[in-house]
């Protein structure tokens, strides 16, 4: 199961991270908590530690997370990150596969600037099922395919490495 984690929580909100405090620019690392999590059960690395993480591997920007985190961070923690074609066919097969999948989001339904979600399943009716780490109303309904994907910018699937 993936943790509902947000990056507003008032528990790290005001860290700073980057140029920026947690709750304006602490997406990325927020989404690799929860894919943490996920993968492999534990709960020793909370979003702030992401971010240090993130921090310390030079991964941070005046933009936010750099994608290079997305896949040098994951291999870190000893997830194996798989960048994915941003369409239906792979980023299905891959949550059916159990993998998750971290999308860097372009301007629209999730933000004007940048952010990441991350994508958990595919729910009955065949829509993508979302971790948003900034709004529990998006992480609360489920989403077309078509729209998630036409605003991704890039996509990482993620397993726990072998």
């Amino acid at each position: 199961e993936v943790p509902k984690l947000y990056q507003r929580d008032p528990a790290w909100a005001s860290a700073r991270y980057g140029n920026d405090d947690f709750a304006e620019s602490g997406c990325g690392p927020t989404c690799m908590a929860m894919v943490y999590v996920a993968l492999t059960g534990r709960d020793d690395m909370l979003p702030t530690d992401m971010g240090a993480l993130s921090e310390r591997m030079g991964c941070v920007s005046k933009d936010g997370t750099a994608w290079t985190f997305m896949t040098e961070g994951a291999a870190e923690l000893g997830l194996a990150a798989e960048e994915l074609p941003a369409d239906e066919m792979s980023v299905r097969q891959a949550l059916l596969s159990g993998s998750f999948v971290i999308c860097s989001m372009g301007p629209g339904d999730f933000t004007t600037t940048g952010h990441f979600i991350v994508l958990v399943g595919i729910d009955q009716d065949g829509r993508l099922i979302v971790r948003d780490p900034n709004s529990p109303e998006r992480t609360g309904r489920a989403w077309d395919f078509d729209a998630v994907l036409g605003q991704s910018l890039n996509l990482w699937a993620y397993t726990a490495a072998r």
